[in-house]
């Protein structure tokens, strides 16, 4: 029983005001209801809309990240239905080839390119009101959300298991967060996922109310199941709209599937053919736009033979998936000449960088990982130095602390002490608990930081062959 998936994504844009009116943009939801609303969302007889032209740039700039091919001349529709959170009655929005593009991809991996998923098109069109249920059974509704830009993204249904869905969804968010077009949180609807599947060769059944990827994973793994054992009893699967309650873990029957006649769709008559062609040209792509050219890029700057090259990928990988920006060009703009070593700098920067609280001076990095490739620091001192450089220490006055260690001599007095403190443990290592060696350098290390490791190790195998 093959897998047919396909999804509806309504992306919420993060621009100041409505798709077609000055109303602020409550993209957060954080205003009181039903305050930035006025006679044109709301749709008062004799309103005019006026398109925001800040969504249609942000629609090119993703049209071009998936591939697709932009059409100079879109059209607005009216999508016609009857529902209480639709104020006008009908919706404006596009309708297939008259929508803002069509076709492209999405890759679902890093390195493999060829598993993707194709684009039916990109639409731009303007959100419904929030509906609120109370505990009370009433339905409350704040038209804040009516009218806020949305970029409807319709896939082909070439996703065929529950993994391919949860990878592309996860690779559509990290596309729209770098580029900053939305930041796609999908508790407060800036990402939300309306799934059509099918099993069997047999109708597609449409899934809504779906508010996370991990509800989507949730939802798909019962209707697949639940369709495939209608298959088996012989009853065949109608097309309809189901609903995921999260309550229950399953998905209920909501309407049959609307087709297209149904909405009685025609052209807005109050907005012209938008004709962006000198948009189009005008409209330039953010430096992190596509995260796959970007992780090529960076790729490229190591070679395939390399010894922790396939590590290497992986690091690139997980900078790419923590979706910090400031990361991320970070580590390009550090190893973006060629003079520090891309594998070694990706290990401190996954392991350690990414998890400090914030980024160190790009040119203090880039020297810190200069002296550890040249071996004219101790890796021990590294993270130690990390830190401090991102409190405000400058590295050269740290390396004189290293410059300043002990001497030879010095060294191997603190040793014997060290030694002379601990003779049990002493006495194990001399037996063959090799370990111990750890033990010992690091109570030498307490009592003076700036000791070598290295030079550690040796006094102590010296001492134990007296």
């Amino acid at each position: 029983m093959e897998v047919k998936i396909g999804l509806e994504i309504h992306l919420q844009l993060k621009t100041r005001s409505k798709m077609f009116c000055r109303c602020k943009n409550d993209y957060d939801v954080q205003d009181e209801p039903n305050t930035n609303i006025c006679p044109v969302c709301l749709g008062y007889p004799g309103t005019l809309p006026v398109t925001n032209r800040r969504a249609v740039e942000y629609a090119i700039r993703l049209a071009r990240v998936l591939h697709s091919e932009i059409n100079p001349d879109p059209v607005f529709y009216r999508k016609n239905y009857f529902y209480p959170d639709l104020p006008k009655g009908y919706q404006i929005t596009q309708y297939n080839e008259a929508a803002i593009a069509q076709g492209g991809y999405l890759p679902l991996d890093f390195r493999n390119r060829d598993k993707r998923v194709r684009i039916r098109r990109l639409s731009l069109e303007e959100d419904t009101a929030r509906s609120i249920q109370t505990d009370e059974g009433e339905v409350l509704l704040d038209f804040n959300r009516a009218g806020i830009p949305l970029i409807e993204i319709v896939t082909e249904p070439d996703m065929h298991t529950v993994e391919d869905v949860k990878r592309f969804l996860e690779n559509l968010r990290l596309v729209v967060q770098l580029m900053e077009i939305s930041d796609a949180d999908m508790e407060k609807g800036q990402f939300r996922v309306d799934i059509n599947v099918s099993v069997g060769g047999g109708e597609r059944v449409e899934i809504k109310n779906v508010n996370s990827i991990r509800d989507v994973v949730e939802a798909l793994k019962y209707e697949i199941n639940r369709q495939k054992e209608e298959i088996r009893k012989g009853r065949p699967i109608e097309q309809h709209t189901r609903r995921w309650d999260d309550y229950e873990k399953r998905t209920i029957p909501m309407r049959r599937k609307e087709t297209e006649d149904d909405y009685r769709y025609f052209p807005e008559p109050d907005i012209p053919v938008l004709s962006i062609a000198p948009l189009m040209q005008e409209v330039e792509s953010g430096d992190l736009d596509d995260p796959f050219a970007l992780f090529d890029e960076m790729a490229s700057r190591a070679s395939p033979g390399e010894k922790g090259y396939d590590n290497y990928l992986n690091n690139l990988e997980i900078l790419m998936r923590d979706r910090n920006r400031d990361a991320i060009r970070f580590f390009r703009d550090a190893i973006g000449d060629g003079e520090v070593d891309p594998i070694l700098a990706s290990k401190w920067m996954v392991n350690q960088v990414r998890n400090m609280d914030r980024l160190p001076p790009l040119d203090q990095f880039r020297k810190l990982m200069i002296m550890v490739q040249k071996e004219k620091l101790p890796a021990h001192r590294v993270k130690e130095f990390l830190r401090r450089i991102i409190e405000g220490a400058v590295l050269e006055e740290l390396l004189k602390e290293v410059e300043s260690g002990p001497s030879d001599e010095e060294l191997e007095v603190i040793v014997r002490a060290v030694i002379a403190e601990h003779p049990d443990e002493f006495e194990r290592l001399k037996g063959g608990k090799m370990g111990l060696i750890g033990f010992f350098i690091g109570r030498v290390k307490k009592k003076n930081p700036q000791a070598d490791p290295g030079k550690v190790r040796l006094i102590i195998e010296k001492i134990m062959k007296e």
